[in-house]
């Protein structure tokens, strides 16, 4: 699965670097009696290393395909958030760094990649991601030293059918990099148990490669890959493997300095995009009004997340997670754990100091793919324990499948309600636009509100956007049709921005003619809702509902043009 991923020629060489690694991985977690059983494996004959369990994880991983409703993610027009997203795609590729805004740079590109036409075919990679998070989730649990296959399958399926059917992952149907930031964290986690297995300059490598590239496509990869280096550090020092820890120390040094160069080349400009939002005020940690307040706000945001982590009550879901934790330590993984503890208080203190956001669900489906895959984790590690208490057998046996078929029975539950769910809000811009297309006249006027400009500059059918740069929105940017004047974006979402928007299409309306003025909104908040109504009021003017997709339209001749 993940050499015929190194394959694509969409890869970048360093998702190509990370997938070969993978690959590896899935034949190096072997047990040595399978690997001896396979005497002679041709280190380019990929095909002669699959076995069934390959096969177990891409059809766990191609459940992605049945839990989230594919056909409605291909036909659902982009909101907002997601047409700044898409819109990148209809500027020249050399202006990427400049249009893709708080998004990672190498997402972008895959979107790029994956539109075909004014289409919703992009959303193809969250939901590519979504199927490697579970993959990454199996891979992990199974990666542990677990004493025989069926406990590391066990483990595996456990871990994989977790992610895959955790709520928050569900959600995940919009044009975002958040499934990017679930399998970039897990394949981190991944790699950091390969190298505690079997320790290698290589797989250090790959570690390193995993964290400064994954940060292309994933903020948190320099999150995930800080804890997971710092913890192999710690470890490498508590057991006073010098060798092992200079390694480790020049490997973090070089990453280090490979994560500062991809921050300052593509990502210092979407993090700015991302600070100079005031959305994400209410979600930094207000350490300013002491710890009381910084406790409560915490405790607060968890609380809003736990149905997302679909383990039920914390009194359940808090003492899996420990077990889980436990298990990673007891079976040899003692930096994988360690780094998997340390992610919480590294992201508190991220929101504390504005640099990343705590308690948002996008921002945080990440760390809840990781917390449900360590639970799962612990369950597989209860099962194992139950196993050999009651010294092996049938009953062993029987009780331990139905330990892990009570858990499965209970991720099901959680995820019933999201399963197949339609969770991207309705902002039609497509079909506005398309109407517009259709029925418009010449010489009638356009008039597109400032949040609808990015997904009416994508779905528009004729002549090519440009940029015009303001900061108004933290997006940098408002695209407009230079070559087309009949089409008016406004320049702000205020009374005085929606005014001279207003004015300046009336002023293209020929005087003495029955043209009209197609007016494209959405995103529209109360603030903006009454500004249109003033300055419509203003000029006497009465829009006109056409069609069911938001689109109204005026009449600035009045009743003899009626």
């Amino acid at each position: 699965m993940y050499t015929r991923r190194r394959a694509d020629p969409t890869c970048t060489p360093a998702t190509a670097v990370v997938a070969e690694q993978v690959a590896r991985f899935t034949t190096a977690t072997a047990e040595p009696s399978e690997r001896a059983a396979r005497p002679g494996i041709r280190p380019r004959a990929w095909l002669r290393r699959l076995t069934p369990e390959h096969l177990l994880v891409l059809v766990l991983s191609l459940g992605v395909l049945a839990v989230h409703n594919v056909g409605y993610m291909l036909s659902q027009p982009f909101w907002n958030d997601e047409a700044w997203v898409a819109v990148t795609t209809r500027f020249p590729l050399s202006q990427l760094p400049e249009t893709t805004s708080s998004t990672p740079i190498g997402w972008s590109f895959l979107v790029r990649v994956f539109t075909f036409g004014a289409s919703e075919s992009s959303r193809i990679v969250p939901l590519a991601f979504s199927g490697l998070a579970v993959a990454a989730a199996y891979w992990l649990a199974r990666g542990l030293g677990w004493r025989g296959r069926a406990d590391q399958v066990m483990a595996g399926l456990l871990a994989g059918l977790a992610v895959l059917l955790v709520p928050a992952m569900l959600l995940r149907d919009d044009l975002k990099q958040y499934t990017a930031d679930a399998f970039i964290a897990l394949l981190i986690l991944v790699l950091t148990s390969r190298l505690e297995r079997s320790w290698s300059r290589r797989g250090l490598v790959a570690l390193s490669v995993a964290v400064w590239g994954g940060m292309l496509i994933s903020d948190v990869a320099a999150f995930t890959g800080a804890a997971a280096i710092g913890a192999l550090f710690v470890v490498q020092v508590g057991r006073r493997a010098w060798r092992r820890l200079a390694e480790i120390t020049v490997g973090g040094a070089v990453t280090l300095v490979l994560m500062a160069a991809v921050y300052e080349a593509f990502d210092a400009r979407a993090a700015d995009a991302l600070g100079a939002s005031s959305y994400w005020d209410g979600y930094y940690v207000p350490l300013g009004r002491g710890v009381h307040a910084s406790w409560a706000f915490i405790t607060k945001m968890l609380g809003h997340l736990r149905v997302d982590f679909g383990l039920g009550p914390a009194w359940l879901a808090l003492p899996l997670v420990i077990v889980g934790l436990a298990t990673i330590f007891r079976l040899g993984r003692p930096a994988t754990a360690l780094a998997v503890i340390v992610l919480l208080p590294e992201m508190i203190v991220a929101s504390a100091t504005k640099v990343y956001p705590f308690g948002d669900l996008r921002t945080s489906t990440w760390l809840i793919a990781v917390t449900v895959a360590v639970a799962a984790i612990g369950i597989a590690g209860l099962c194992a324990l139950v196993r050999q208490w009651l010294r092996g057998g049938a009953v062993a046996w029987v009780t331990a499948l139905m330990i892990a078929a009570a858990a499965v029975a209970g991720f099901s539950a959680a995820a019933a309600p999201y399963v197949r769910g339609h969770p991207i809000p309705n902002e039609d811009v497509r079909d506005q636009a398309d109407y517009v297309a259709k029925h418009a006249a010449a010489d009638d006027v356009i008039l597109v509100n400032l949040n609808s400009n990015w997904g009416f500059a994508y779905y528009w059918p004729y002549g090519q956007p440009a940029r015009r740069l303001t900061d108004v929105v933290r997006q940098g940017y408002e695209a407009y049709f230079p070559d087309q004047p009949r089409i008016v974006v406004a320049p702000n979402r205020n009374l005085a921005g929606v005014t001279t928007a207003l004015q300046e299409a009336l002023s293209r309306v020929r005087p003495g003619s029955c043209a009209r003025i197609w007016l494209i909104r959405s995103h529209v908040d109360a603030s903006e809702a009454a500004a249109w109504k003033v300055a419509l009021a203003a000029d006497h003017l009465t829009p006109v509902a056409v069609g069911s997709h938001g689109l109204s339209v005026l009449q600035p001749g009045g009743r003899a043009c009626g």
